[in-house]
């Protein structure tokens, strides 16, 4: 990863593979993380690792098991990674379908409003062997969208794959303002077992295309593959682009072997799409490059050939239009336009159960270049000759509106990731008696309504890894019998102490360090904002007691 002068790139390694409910078992995964055998050995490693699972075996007693541990394949990447410094962000799993992120550990600071989501589409919505999971969260102020996703199978539910599609993109909502649905975020990466087939079924047979695939003539058969066909008609997956593979079709092979299953037809049901917002901001220029898609023939577990790609995320200061219309370079000045501080959301239903991590409130924070909106520019500019000229030629007033919007609402690109949490030193941690820790506040930060400091083990690996934890204090309840000065104190900086009881039991002879996680509550929108420098801890000797004394 790069970041100089406001601009930054960063490298993203995405894995998708339908795994036919197969155990990660004497298999090494090194290889298909483009990894080398012994850490040391590796060169130019991505900055993020995101594995999108499908048909993990999803039986009751493994599902129980996965309440309190990771699930095998979690597992199984994480040994891998944590040797390369690694830590799970967030994982999320509906029955067989199973999406984490991995991020270097020099990252965690500037990674804001993590929030999960998932879709059922089996069975008509009710059941989870199909559909999506997915994670959104902030990088450097950036917004991803990570959809992992598992559609109707056979050759003949292709409207039942686009529909599906649909669900999806209608049903997933999330929590974050202006970034509400899929294709709001500023880059969107769609991956899975998509399961799109080969047009021809009654006239291009199993043995035809497998004797099309030994003869080389990829981009004859990939002609007509039925993604690409719906893409180009725009039904579906129409916002994203792929690059066409150049690989052998992943489906359907005989497990154990690289020879295909002349049960199905062979098609490339595992495809990896992305799209990016390019303008979304005023002042710099978001760009994507995908820099490799292949499969993974050697990995013969499973019936579907895993396949991976390789993204490169570009944020760059360029090209912008003022009032006028007139092309400027962006420079530092357009960051000083108003701030348009946004209304906190209302948590997230408690009922909706799940995972442990949090969020801040702002990751990127929107500044515009007037507080007017539709109403007050008619009231205060009515006379002007636009909005007369717009009156008179009948145009739409809802087109109007979005004129006036377009011209009010321009989002300035900001990276606010370093305004974190400072924890101060903590010189002697004693167990069994109750401890208190300080940290400081910055200026401007705003604290979620079920924030709260985590103690974790040094070197880490997962964020939900903590082993005890006490919730901040909180100012939500008691603002309305706080006046201005006291009001105005919470927006400086300010130095908070907590008080973790005496019943927190750390082991002696390990190292622990504080997280501190902004989060609007159980299965909500979650971001870490703060990390202690690492710690020891150790047990007061008891005072000696009359008995003691002869």
């Amino acid at each position: 990863m790069s970041h100089c002068d406001g601009s930054w790139d960063v490298k993203i390694y995405i894995v998708t593979w339908n795994v036919s409910t197969k155990f990660p078992e004497n298999i090494s995964l090194n290889k298909l993380l483009g990894l080398e055998n012994r850490p040391e050995q590796d060169t130019q490693l991505p900055d993020f690792f995101v594995v999108g699972l499908q048909e993990v075996n999803a039986q009751p007693q493994n599902t129980l098991f996965n309440l309190f541990k990771d699930d095998l394949w979690t597992q199984k990447f994480k040994e891998v990674l944590k040797e390369r410094d690694y830590v799970v962000i967030k994982t999320e799993q509906m029955q067989g379908l199973l999406l984490s992120v991995f991020a270097r550990r020099k990252h965690l600071l500037h990674l804001r409003q993590v929030e999960t989501e998932y879709t059922r589409t089996g069975l008509g919505g009710i059941w989870g062997n199909k559909g999506a999971v997915s994670i959104r969260l902030n990088v450097y102020g950036s917004s991803i969208c990570l959809v992992n996703a598992h559609l109707a199978a056979h050759d003949h539910m292709l409207e039942e794959r686009i529909n599906d599609y649909e669900r999806i993109v209608q049903e997933q909502k999330f929590h974050i303002k202006a970034k509400e649905t899929i294709f709001d975020h500023d880059y969107v990466f769609w991956f899975g077992d998509l399961n799109f087939r080969l047009t021809g079924e009654a006239t291009t047979s199993a043995d035809e295309i497998r004797a099309m695939v030994a003869r080389d003539e990829l981009k004859q058969l990939i002609e007509k593959d039925q993604l690409l066909l719906v893409r180009r008609e725009g039904r579906a997956f129409q916002k994203l682009q792929e690059r066409l593979p150049q690989f052998p079709p992943t489906f359907k092979f005989e497990h154990g072997s690289n020879e295909y299953d002349m049960k199905r037809r062979p098609a490339w049901t595992d495809r990896i799409l992305y799209g990016v917002n390019e303008n979304n901001y005023r002042n710099v220029r978001l760009t994507v490059d995908q820099t490799s898609y292949k499969s993974h023939p050697s990995y013969s577990i499973s019936d579907h050939k895993p396949v991976t790609s390789e993204f490169t995320l570009k944020c760059s200061l360029g090209v912008r239009r003022d009032e006028n219309g007139n092309v400027q370079y962006a420079t530092e000045a357009s960051r000083k336009h108003k701030t348009i501080r946004r209304k906190k959301r209302r948590p997230v239903a408690a009922n909706r159960a799940s995972a442990l991590v949090d969020t801040p409130r702002e990751a990127a924070r929107v500044s515009r270049k007037s507080q007017y909106n539709a109403e007050l520019f008619r009231e205060h500019h009515n006379n002007r000759l636009s909005y007369k000229l717009a009156m008179a030629n009948n145009t739409d007033v809802h087109s109007f509106d979005d004129i006036v919007a377009d011209l009010t609402d321009g989002q300035v690109y900001e990276d606010t990731t370093e305004r974190t949490i400072t924890f101060r030193p903590i010189d002697l941690w004693l167990v069994g008696e109750p401890n208190t820790i300080e940290y400081v506040i910055p200026t401007g930060f705003e604290a979620s309504n079920a924030d709260w400091i985590g103690i974790y083990r040094e070197n880490f690996t997962s964020l939900s890894e903590y082993l005890a934890y006490e919730y901040t204090e909180t100012y939500k309840d008691k603002q309305h019998q706080l006046n201005e000065q006291q009001l105005q104190h919470l927006q400086n900086t300010r130095t908070v102490t907590l008080t973790f009881s005496e019943n927190v039991s750390l082991p002696l002879g390990e190292r622990y360090q504080l997280l501190y996680f902004q989060s609007t509550g159980t299965r909500g929108v979650t971001g870490l904002v703060g990390i202690s420098d690492p710690f020891s801890v150790e047990k007061r000797c008891p005072s000696p007691s009359f008995d003691d004394i002869d």
